[in-house]
């Protein structure tokens, strides 16, 4: 099945403190369908196109930048999640990243691994352990271009990089911090994003908040998956082996939505592929099984045997997608059908 893996290279002046501070790159995955999880799949080789993150301020040996109000971080609405990933990088360095819904608004980012959410002034809030540094979304309202006093958005201070952004609407003073505010729109519904950063940390972290920002997803909030297996066992006919086969397959989808290690394990045509297929019980993703039909055995004589699925799954996150596999067995040394592969 398709897997895209996407990098978003960030500009850091230090690679060594923005690692240490969180500055990093992104990789794009696809989750459904990769041999890593069902659910979380494994990095993909192919790559895709670098976009260049800004710089955190502008030099005398840069260009010249964008004319203010230009260059569109988001082209048009927010993207609906599509079940990919991604991981960023430093300097060449890569950094997992990991889809992070935010729990009341129908957005998530791609959280950096060495980063953590948290409830900040109320809402979700994703940043650094101390908490200092961090980026969150609201609803906005009509009058968040008119906020009195110190949290007046202001185009005045502003680093001149962040004014090419069409969603940038200035920032206001925090303490020894500073926060920027952004407009974003996600299904009509406009959003105010801010990125607080600490005079310490800005130039290291800025780049990757508005990389995180660049990134942003929409997920329709989607009530919790009812799982277990609810097929119409298919007709393999009579046959002592062939009700043996069947019984293999419902045990193995039954081991799945339990999470049941030991159980998923006896089903398994070796230990080696079982081990290989473990990724099926070993995450915390939610399975309904809906259907199930039996392909029956390729050619007379052949030791294989073929079953197709189908599922509904939904990650921790919340996630909710349909799916397909292929559940093939074959004979072991004592005659009976096992799981060789779920692909």
């Amino acid at each position: 099945m398709p897997h895209i893996q996407k990098i978003v290279w960030i500009g850091c002046l230090s690679a060594m403190a923005a690692i240490s501070a969180g500055c990093s790159n992104v990789t794009d995955s696809n989750v459904p369908g990769t041999k890593s999880s069902p659910a979380q799949p494994a990095a993909a080789s192919a790559a895709a196109p670098t976009t260049a993150a800004p710089a955190a301020s502008p030099t005398a040996e840069s260009s010249p930048l964008p004319a203010a109000k230009s260059v569109a971080l988001i082209q048009g609405e927010v993207p609906e999640y599509d079940g990919s990933g991604r991981s960023y990088l430093v300097t060449g360095t890569e950094l997992q990243a990991k889809y992070s819904a935010d729990q009341s608004l129908p957005l998530a980012v791609f959280m950096p691994e060495n980063m953590s959410r948290f409830e900040q002034n109320g809402r979700t809030a994703w940043g650094t352990s101390d908490k200092e540094n961090w980026i969150s979304f609201r609803v906005s309202s009509e009058d968040d271009s008119a906020q009195a006093g110190k949290d007046k958005p202001e185009i005045a201070g502003s680093d001149a990089v962040l004014q090419q952004y069409k969603e940038y609407q200035g920032g206001y003073s925090d303490g020894n911090s500073r926060v920027d505010v952004f407009k974003i729109q996600a299904k009509k519904q406009v959003y105010q994003a801010e990125i607080r950063t600490t005079a310490e940390q800005r130039k290291e972290l800025l780049p990757l908040f508005v990389n995180v920002l660049r990134e942003v997803q929409y997920m329709k909030k989607q009530p919790p998956l009812e799982a277990g297996v609810f097929v119409q066992e298919p007709d393999v006919g009579k046959s002592k082996e062939n009700r043996q086969m069947l019984k293999e397959v419902m045990n193995c989808l039954e081991a799945i939505v339990a999470h049941d290690k030991e159980k998923f394990l006896s089903t398994m045509h070796s230990p080696e592929i079982g081990e290989y297929l473990l990724f099926f019980v070993e995450n915390s993703t939610a399975y309904r099984f809906t259907e199930l039909t039996y392909e029956g055995i390729a050619a007379e004589g052949t030791q294989r045997a073929t079953f197709n699925v189908s599922y509904q799954f939904m990650t921790d996150e919340g996630y909710q997608a349909d799916q397909n596999y292929g559940i093939y067995l074959l004979r072991n040394k004592q005659g009976e059908w096992k799981v060789a592969n779920i692909d």
